[in-house]
């Protein structure tokens, strides 16, 4: 099955190069987003749905969440709470608008935070499209010493359109589970070396944490990183992918490598995500709250070539919390105009017009990229506010995940 390329689209119509159809059923949710965030009493909520479709006259540089707080542009689920879930980080939505959050320990790494450990450390809740009521979806093996926390978790989660399945990364064993929409898992891979099988978060060089899926030339690809020690060295900073076989699985060989000398000192790279055009990808590293980044390749031929670095907050414009997306500009009256910006995940952004300038939560950029000076007038910011216990704050911003526009994305007949 061939990917057609995006000419152009509008919110009823798409013209593609070649005859297409849609690859999911989520009209409505088309542009809706999804956040994660950290909490520490069991009432607390750990995740919000944003309606940011109309967004083509949002205002620039100052909080938009006031206005999202209104007349249901925020949507906080019943049981989306600590209580319930535990810690979760991934994000993945489906082609009927489900939503999958996935346990992490994730926010033990970081600022003021603690290791932790959830209920159920390996867990993937799915929220069902309309009440977005939680029930457990699948278990993925895990094991830990101490009940204290080891940052054990999954490293996130991505949803394939064409073969309708699942892929999540598991941090204690460093391998990759393929899990049907029923939550059954099919198939594990281990990109690189076999795991000691000790209890806890797996050595650095095994850890995979983001994962995302794209389209090439009619195949199925699976793309993740590898950051080995030490992590500041260029070299040791790859992203592989894996190629599905016609059936979805994955294969016996070993990963190929894509992008060689990922920029960045994190030891983390969260999120990876992937334009409706399969011509653009967008990553985003976790780790000290003021030198993480988000940056882009876009793919000319066979070959990625880096696009650019996003200025995620003011200080070092490095305040990535781990999570980005591409979303489209529109609104009711303006024509879609696809995935021309992102959401960014981040700590102290800085927003013109708001006193005394610090938001925690998004920051919605071009995907042609902002300057560091620019950003905070240029940009789109929400200001979601989790709850902040002891100074947190830093640590507490988690991963953001967008409905795709069904009119922006679809695969030829």
């Amino acid at each position: 099955m061939s990917v057609s390329l995006l000419i152009s689209c509008d919110k009823e119509t798409c013209e593609y190069v070649t005859q297409c159809e849609p690859l999911g059923n989520n009209t409505e949710q088309s542009g809706i987003t999804v956040v994660t965030y950290n909490a520490d009493n069991p009432t607390d909520f750990v995740g919000a749905i944003y309606d940011t479709r109309n967004n083509a006259s949002a205002p620039l540089g100052t909080d938009w969440a006031p206005a999202l707080g209104t007349g249901g542009k925020i949507t906080k689920p019943a049981d989306w709470t600590l209580g319930k879930l535990g810690r979760i980080f991934g994000i993945a939505m489906d082609k009927n608008s489900n939503i999958y959050l996935a346990a992490s320990g994730v926010y033990g790494q970081n600022f003021l935070n603690t290791p932790y450990q959830n209920t159920n450390p390996g867990r993937i809740y799915k929220a069902t499209a309309g009440s977005y009521s939680t029930s457990s979806f699948v278990d993925l093996p895990m094991s830990y010493a101490s009940s204290a926390g080891s940052l054990n978790g999954i490293g996130n989660v991505a949803y394939d359109k064409i073969n309708n399945q699942l892929f999540a990364t598991n941090l204690d064993d460093g391998k990759i589970y393929r899990i049907s929409m029923t939550g059954t898992i099919l198939q594990t891979y281990d990109p690189f070396s076999v795991d000691s099988g000790t209890p806890d978060i797996t050595v650095q060089d095994e850890r995979i944490w983001g994962i995302g899926v794209n389209y090439e030339s009619g195949k199925v690809k699976v793309y993740f990183p590898r950051i080995t020690t030490p992590v500041t060295t260029l070299a040791n900073r790859n992203l592989y992918s894996i190629t599905l076989n016609s059936g979805g699985n994955m294969p016996t060989s070993a990963p190929v490598l894509e992008i060689p000398n990922l920029p960045g000192v994190a030891e983390s790279i969260t999120d990876i995500e992937f334009s409706a055009d399969t011509q653009k990808m967008i990553l985003a590293e976790r780790g000290d709250p003021h030198n993480a980044m988000s940056f882009s390749y876009n793919k000319i031929g066979s070959s990625w070539n880096s696009n650019t670095q996003y200025f995620v907050g003011g200080f070092t414009g490095k305040n990535a919390a781990g999570g980005v997306d591409f979303a489209f500009v529109g609104d009711d009256k303006t024509p879609v105009k696809c995935e021309e910006f992102i959401w960014a995940s981040g700590n102290y952004l800085e927003a013109a017009s708001v006193s005394p300038g610090r938001v925690y939560g998004l920051q919605g950029i071009k995907y042609a990229g902002n300057t560091l000076t620019s950003a905070p007038s240029s940009d789109l910011f929400v200001d979601y506010n989790p709850p902040i216990y002891n100074f947190a704050q830093k640590g507490d911003i988690g991963d953001v995940d967008v409905f795709d526009a069904d009119t922006c994305s679809c695969i030829s007949k």
